[in-house]
């Protein structure tokens, strides 16, 4: 799946309010931006994922957290 892709399912997942879609989307995207090393995009996104993340109560938001605190987008 492209970033482009996942850009039209995260609107479609937001018209939805699928929030532990939202998690996965957002963190899929930030995960390709960081391997693509595009770490500010990457990191946009796994803000998003991990905001997501704690509003749900999904388990992946302290893995998503420990990538934001490797990247030093929070100490």
């Amino acid at each position: 799946m492209s970033v482009e892709d996942i850009d039209r399912a995260l609107l479609e997942a937001h018209a939805a309010d699928d929030r532990p879609e939202l998690v996965a989307l957002y963190r899929q995207a930030g995960d390709m931006m960081l391997a693509a090393d595009r770490v500010g995009a990457g990191c946009f996104y796994l803000t998003h994922a991990y905001i997501f993340a704690l509003d749900c109560g999904a388990p992946e938001a302290a893995a998503i957290h420990q990538t934001l605190v490797a990247y030093g987008r929070e100490e």
